[in-house]
């Protein structure tokens, strides 16, 4: 009896030993049982599939959320996109066997969406059928909810150039395209996104630029000036989601070309394109030989611009009085030399144009600007002294 009672705990033992151990691979693996495959439906690549989270699909032990699988087989080296719409708050993951090899979930592109799409995508390693997982986002989140998937038919390779646009998919940390540039000029290099936040390199010719939203709607956008020459464009994402995505190369032509030293003189009505200095400044002249009604605009696309104007009778400086972060002043200028400064918040690189606009109107008296009316102030305040004495 003796030995049979100590053989129960043995056995009481290895049981409660091999339980913690397979709890602990499941919260390991996110809380997902891969294991469950047996029951999961199949899914066929480019097939639509409609399901449910409900307190009995099988739970998840870590954190108490649900999930559905699904069985898809794929072929080596094939990719395919998936993406998980609905009222489901919900995540997505991907299994070979027990190793989890992509996840995503929400993009968040909007503030307490909690039904804003999930999108993934992968591609296979080998040869062989994986485990689709549908994971709800917490313990208290249950839908309905619909699986859409697709092939991926990847970018071609060829270099981008001036004016190309691509269509692509995300697949893991970064994708790097090569870009070719024939022509000097103006580039504005577009990363565009609804699955995920983009963020975007540039790098080559000693230039190494970075940017995360500055083409609006999480989307990323580097506008520089470039040499001929070859280029490496990298494209990622900042909330680790894969997903598809538009990668755009537009030139813009600079017709009296880009101003790269200070003291270039300004054409009234003409718009300058420059680039700032390694300082984040740029200087220009501006000769009056009449007065003038003059509006000076400073548009930067990926820094915040700041305009000092200085001359006869004038020292004046903006930030953000145009649209969003670029520079406006608008000056009543008697005639004369005045310097024009163009500098960035904190010594950003970047472009910008320098629209110079003539508003015409009555400027006989050009000295509406603050320090001649301090000026002509104290001067009537003197006369008026004088005149009390007397």
């Amino acid at each position: 009896m003796k030995d049979l009672s100590l053989n129960a705990r043995h056995a009481r033992l290895f049981a409660a030993i091999t339980l913690t151990l397979a709890l602990a691979a499941c919260q390991k693996l996110g809380g997902l049982a891969p294991t469950g495959g047996d029951k999961a439906s199949n899914l066929t690549v480019g097939e639509t599939v409609s399901g449910e989270i409900t307190s009995s699909s099988t739970l998840n032990y870590n954190d108490g959320s649900r999930h559905q699988g699904y069985k898809i087989t794929m072929k080596n080296g094939e990719a395919v996109s998936l993406e998980l719409g609905g009222s489901l708050s919900g995540q997505l993951a991907v299994f070979d066997g027990q190793n989890m090899i992509a996840n995503a979930s929400s993009s968040g592109t909007s503030e307490g969406d909690s039904s804003s799409s999930v999108n993934l995508a992968f591609r296979a390693p080998k040869d062989g059928t994986y485990l689709v997982a549908v994971n709800s986002a917490s313990a208290d989140a249950f839908g309905p909810f619909k699986l859409k998937s697709a092939k991926v038919v990847p970018y071609d390779g060829k270099p981008l150039g001036a004016e190309s646009e691509i269509t692509d998919w995300l697949m893991g940390d970064k994708q790097e395209y090569k870009l070719k540039v024939d022509k000097a000029g103006l580039y504005a290099i577009t990363l565009e996104s609804s699955a995920f936040d983009s963020y975007l390199r540039l790098n080559g010719r000693n230039v190494e630029l970075e940017d995360d939203d500055n083409g609006g709607n999480l989307n990323a956008r580097i506008r520089t000036y470039l040499e001929p020459g070859e280029y490496t464009v990298a494209a990622s994402s900042v909330n680790g989601n894969t997903g598809s995505f538009k990668l755009n190369v537009k030139l813009t032509p600079t017709e009296n070309g880009l101003v790269t030293r200070d003291g270039t003189a300004l054409t009234i009505g003409q718009t300058a394109q420059s680039m700032m200095d390694s300082r984040g400044r740029r200087t220009f002249v501006l000769n009056l030989d009449a007065p003038k009604h003059i509006q000076f605009d400073a548009i930067a696309d990926g820094f915040d611009s700041v305009l000092h104007i200085t001359g006869p009778g004038v020292d004046e400086e903006n930030d953000d009085g145009g649209n969003g972060t670029n520079a406006q002043l608008t000056l009543n200028l008697r005639a004369g030399r005045y310097i024009v400064a163009v500098t960035s918040l904190g010594s950003q690189q970047g472009v910008f144009e320098l629209e110079t606009t003539d508003l015409g109107g009555d400027v006989a008296a050009p000295n509406s600007n603050r320090k001649d009316a301090a000026e002509e102030a104290a001067s009537a305040a003197a006369d008026a002294a004088a005149a009390v004495i007397n």
